[in-house]
């Protein structure tokens, strides 16, 4: 009977591990096919995988996430949390204005060097699990920065939100931003959490 037992364990232990690996795989391909996308721009700036997803936002992944403190940089337009009563003054220490972008980002990532988006992306996947997820209600891929997130389609051709920038309201609100005017700011709450998403269509 115990031998049994411990044999029942070991399968369902296999069975998560083989789960877990079709997810990063999956998130990983799916990622590839937005880096694909004609209008999505990737290069290498200072040290960075410099992913622009559209005009006014992008996602960049340190190359060699040991010898910085910020790993992962969201950028988005600045102005339309400005209009919106963002004190900039109340920003958290891992959220800052540069130019006209309001930058968000994460520090603590695992990984080795690697030299392009692709390469640092399969890094990040492989080597901090913990942070990637699956929506089921979006479809989604997406990485937990913290308190905000990144999240992209598992499948671009049956999804209208191709790539999704995620910022904790609360957050927001705490930096004097009405989170209901965001402009082109969706505000909506998900599992318990008020959240601000701006989705993009990429097709």
């Amino acid at each position: 009977m115990k031998k049994l037992l411990l044999a029942l364990a070991l399968l369902v232990f296999i069975a998560g591990c083989t789960s877990t690996d079709v997810v990063k795989r999956e998130a990983q391909t799916s990622f590839e096919e937005i880096l694909a996308v004609d209008s999505v721009e990737s290069s290498v700036v200072d040290g960075y995988a410099h992913i622009i997803i559209t005009e006014g936002y992008h996602f960049d992944l340190s190359l060699n996430p040991q010898s910085t403190t910020e790993d992962v940089i969201m950028a988005v337009m600045a102005m339309p949390f400005l209009d919106a009563g963002l004190d900039i003054t109340k920003l958290p220490a891992n959220m800052r204005i540069k130019d006209d972008m309001l930058l968000i980002t994460y520090d603590r990532l695992k990984g080795t060097m690697t030299y392009d988006a692709k390469g640092q992306m399969d890094s990040l996947l492989t080597n901090n699990r913990d942070l990637l997820a699956y929506h089921a209600e979006l479809d989604h891929f997406g990485i937990a920065l913290g308190d905000h997130k990144f999240e992209w389609a598992k499948n671009m051709a049956t999804n209208d939100k191709d790539a999704v920038f995620i910022l904790s309201a609360d957050v927001m609100r705490l930096a004097g931003v009405d989170v209901e005017a965001v402009d082109g700011w969706l505000f909506t709450t998900i599992d318990g959490m008020d959240l601000l998403l701006k989705p993009i269509e990429l097709k």
